[in-house]
């Protein structure tokens, strides 16, 4: 769980996501493999992080 929630998170940060709003993505990434859409590259786009799948939105 902990390796999940911080691979989610570092990717959040790297996408230039907020602190609040990757640790969100995170602790949902980490429970259900699903991190929703939330907002990074500075507010200009919605990104997704989920299990299974070799493209990245």
């Amino acid at each position: 769980m902990i390796p999940s929630f911080r691979y989610a998170y570092r990717k959040a940060r790297s996408w230039h996501g907020s602190v609040p709003a990757s640790i969100v993505a995170g602790v949902r990434y980490s429970l259900t493999g699903d991190s929703g859409y939330f907002k990074s590259h500075g507010g200009w786009r919605m990104s997704r992080l989920h299990r299974g799948s070799d493209v990245e939105e």
